[in-house]
């Protein structure tokens, strides 16, 4: 499965706010995780969708 453009949208926005420590794309199951200097939401995931979610959200 290849990244959604929604999904290229918020990575894009991130890296240029320099927001995003790290970063992962799963193609199995189309979710793109990553890594933010954020307290809030250190790790999360970007659905399909372009939703931000945290990784306790996803099961």
């Amino acid at each position: 499965m290849e990244p959604t453009e929604s999904q290229y949208l918020v990575i894009n926005a991130l890296q240029t706010l320099d927001l995003i420590e790290y970063e992962f794309y799963d193609r199995d199951s189309g979710d793109w995780y990553i890594a933010t200097p954020s307290p809030i939401l250190p790790i999360a995931v970007v659905l399909p969708n372009g939703e931000i979610v945290p990784t306790n959200w996803r099961l």
